[in-house]
């Protein structure tokens, strides 16, 4: 690769969230890719789900990999299959043992998320999504605005993956990690990330969009030296 050309940057979106979680990623890294999450097959599992991711990006090589919250799950596990530069983690963690407790106290009923009306909590979700709403409380609106855009299919199977998550991936490459201080969904506190941002919630790519992409320059810098 020239020392001047910047390797292919593949991030994955959050919980069955769309290619917006990183819009100003994309504007400031013409490069990034964002794959679009297939609708999982019948008997699905992590394993298998990212077999086929990896199969599909095995053309991007010499490529950094990561994603966000979910994604950063599905980034590792892909990243084991490849053979890139680095993984980022951008409000995610490395392992089932960096979940919540709560996540980890449902582990055993994974299964039950099919009965989860998500339709409806979609609907509900919309008046947090507003404009109004988003001056107020950025954190809470940029999370309504991902779960309310999510495919329920590839939500519900999500969902159920990392509440049954249990396997550690260890990809043969640096892993980068980036975090807000103010994260109730994967809190900080139970990571460690190499990065902090103050103030920062779950969605930081979008709330705190200068400070991840300062994060994805020094990792580009990083594995280019």
């Amino acid at each position: 690769m020239p020392a001047t050309e910047s390797p292919p940057l593949i991030l994955f979106s959050g919980l069955a969230a769309d290619a917006n979680v990183f819009i100003s990623q994309k504007a400031a890294f013409p490069n990034l890719i964002v794959p679009q999450w297939p609708v999982p097959q019948a008997g699905d599992t992590l394993d298998s789900y990212c077999d086929r991711l990896a199969n599909e990006l095995q053309q991007h090589t010499g490529a950094i990999i990561g994603g966000a919250s979910f994604g950063g799950i599905i980034a590792l596990h892909v990243a084991s299959r490849m053979d890139p530069l680095a993984v980022v983690l951008i409000g995610s963690v490395r392992s089932p043992k960096e979940l919540a407790t709560i996540a980890r106290l449902f582990h055993p009923v994974a299964d039950l998320v099919r009965f989860i009306p998500f339709r409806l909590l979609q609907f509900c979700a919309a008046p947090v999504t507003s404009k109004t709403a988003g001056n107020f409380m950025p954190h809470l609106c940029g999370l309504a605005r991902q779960f309310r855009n999510a495919d329920v299919t590839v939500l519900k199977w999500s969902l159920a993956r990392i509440l049954d998550w249990n396997c550690e991936p260890k990809p043969a490459c640096p892993i980068f990690q980036i975090h807000g201080d103010r994260d109730f969904v994967l809190p900080a506190r139970y990571t460690q990330p190499d990065t902090i941002v103050n103030g920062g919630g779950h969605v930081i790519s979008l709330t705190h969009a200068g400070e991840v992409n300062e994060f994805l320059r020094s990792v580009i810098a990083k594995v280019r030296a």
